[in-house]
């Protein structure tokens, strides 16, 4: 069973961001697609993380950092996008109570 306050604290996380980044007011919806734009940008959010250097080898140390951005940017989508199904889902997989 899912104790009642874990969802609670999802809940509140997933209103927050929507919030944020999924406002109801429509005249702010121009600025949170102009934001969303440059973090998927910066983030790498629709391309991959490698990063090649002058070299044109594979640069690890950028590319980690690459990664790391686009953890930022999936963490953003993945919590606008989420279901109470979804949820669900998560927890059993973790198996966490």
């Amino acid at each position: 069973m899912i104790p009642r306050k874990f969802l609670e604290m999802i809940g509140r996380k997933r209103q927050a961001y929507r919030a944020v980044f999924r406002p109801a007011d429509h005249r702010q919806s121009v600025a949170v697609d102009i934001v969303m734009a440059d973090l998927r940008n910066f983030c790498r959010g629709t391309s991959t993380p490698a990063v090649v250097g002058a070299n044109g080898a594979i640069d690890p140390i950028a590319t980690g950092i690459a990664i790391g951005r686009q953890e930022v940017w999936h963490r953003i989508v993945s919590n606008l996008h989420l279901t109470d199904a979804d949820i669900y889902r998560l927890v059993e997989k973790d198996g966490t109570d």
